[in-house]
């Protein structure tokens, strides 16, 4: 059950693009939808009768009986249809948090438009505690406000998302983040024992052909970063300064465990997208 649960996440998850927020309004019309982004894992929750699973996409499934944290601050959920399908994330220090919903009892919810489903969701776990709160954003400087003051906040940044988009619409999220980070595939590992940092991760980032796109090397990481657990093939998220073109100044944020290698794609870096040579 856990594959195919896994599967289904990953098959079906909505993702954002990396377009910049100027130019992702040029093509998405005001007023928008504007969500705190939090730091944590994709899930979907998956409910039959009084049965409760989470899943997220790499594999995890996480159910009351054997994980009772994760279902700590879950209520009854006494207004929830008898089957349905929410899109969420799970963050380790409280809880869940549900923004889109894809499916009730046997009606697809994924052609409505997206401010349709946040109605539906509201109806589904209104006073839960489970729902992740949201505005209006009517103009550009409504949008750069909320992401100041939920940046100042401590989230990692904000999604933003068209309206009356369909669920799995290209182009229909983006997201502004706290730093500029990019998600990348460890592609060698060494060790230097003369070197201060000992561990120097060479890192990468997957083209629209397949080829790995070198982002050079990284050696620094973040105190909650265990070296010891990053090894070739893992995905790290990795903070950045791009200097005359190049990729610099680089150290590793955090592991993404709940990220596939494949995802780490070179249209992370727009700018940098179509001269991928200034990388290397």
């Amino acid at each position: 059950m856990s594959n195919a649960l896994a599967k289904y996440v990953q098959e079906n998850h909505a993702r954002a693009s990396s377009i910049e927020i100027s130019s992702w309004l040029s093509e998405n019309t005001l007023s928008v939808i504007c969500e705190p982004k939090y730091d944590g894992i994709r899930v979907f929750l998956f409910k039959s009768g009084e049965q409760l699973v989470v899943a997220g996409k790499i594999g995890s499934v996480f159910t009351p009986a054997g994980n009772p944290k994760v279902f700590s601050k879950v209520p009854e959920l006494v207004r929830a249809p008898h089957r349905m399908i929410l899109d969420g994330e799970y963050v380790s220090r409280d809880g869940l948090h549900f923004f889109d919903i894809l499916q009730i009892d046997d009606r697809d919810m994924k052609p409505l438009p997206l401010y349709r489903r946040k109605e539906i969701l509201h109806a589904v776990i209104q006073d839960s505690g489970l729902e992740t709160p949201f505005i209006w954003a009517d103009t550009f400087e409504d949008i750069q406000q909320f992401a100041k003051e939920e940046i100042s906040s401590g989230a990692e940044g904000i999604m933003v998302k068209n309206r009356n988009s369909f669920y799995g619409d290209p182009g229909a999220w983006t997201r502004i983040k706290r730093f500029d980070t990019v998600d990348c595939v460890v592609i060698d590992f060494r060790e230097d024992p003369n070197a201060e940092r000992k561990n120097i991760w060479s890192i990468g980032v997957y083209d629209s052909t397949g080829n790995i796109i070198s982002l050079g090397d990284v050696a620094s990481h973040t105190e909650k970063v265990d070296p010891r657990k990053i090894q070739l093939g893992s995905v790290i998220e990795v903070r950045f300064q791009i200097v005359n073109g190049k990729f610099v100044a680089q150290f590793i944020v955090r592991a993404r465990r709940d990220k596939l290698a494949s995802e780490c794609s070179i249209a992370q870096l727009p700018s940098l997208e179509r001269s991928s040579s200034a990388l290397s």
